[in-house]
């Protein structure tokens, strides 16, 4: 005589279905975090791609005339003064602005929206910078020179990031977050 005292287990208990949930949400929190910094590291690459384009530009521009161009005509930053999470188009219809027509001329005018605002100021030799650029220090006098400048505001809080370049120099430079004011 045989008697078959199997158990059977129809599901999972609740502390392991506890646990499962626990695993998802740390997995899925580790998840937001990492598509944060991905989706801002790769809205400061447009900074950082128009900057370096921007610089390539100047130096061109000066080899045809001699001098480097500017684009902040009144403190004005292209395509606007109100970085945000919100792409903006970068204006094309050749109409709004003579701030326009030097960024043009100068041959920055990207195809797509962009998160920062942008600014770019040169001079002659022994002009002092204004603007943003009020502060800065200009190592050669006796040269022409330019900065350009892209901030950003993506977590809209007051205060603003971005990166500056300038003549003379290859490398872009970080502002942190507070480091400037906002246009």
């Amino acid at each position: 005589m045989r008697t078959d005292k199997k158990t059977h287990s129809r599901g999972f208990t609740l502390i392991e279905l506890m646990i499962v949930v626990a695993i998802l949400a740390i997995l899925a929190s580790v998840a937001i975090v990492a598509y944060g910094q991905y989706a801002r590291k790769a809205k400061n690459s447009e900074a950082t791609s128009m900057l370096a384009d921007i610089r390539i530009k100047q130096e061109a521009y000066r080899a045809s005339f001699h001098q480097y161009a500017t684009m902040q005509l009144d403190g004005l930053w292209m395509p606007d003064a109100t970085p945000g999470v919100d792409a903006r188009n970068w204006p094309v219809t050749g109409l709004v602005s003579s701030l326009e027509g030097a960024w043009r001329m100068l041959g920055v005018t990207p195809d797509h929206g962009v998160y920062f605002s942008y600014t770019c100021e040169a001079g002659a030799p022994g002009d002092a910078p204004n603007g943003p650029f009020g502060s800065l220090d200009i190592e050669n006098q006796n040269d022409f020179w330019f900065a350009a400048q892209a901030l950003q505001n993506l977590d809209e809080d007051a205060e603003c990031g971005g990166f500056e370049i300038y003549s003379g120099q290859g490398k872009i430079v970080d502002l942190d977050e507070g480091e400037v004011g906002c246009p």
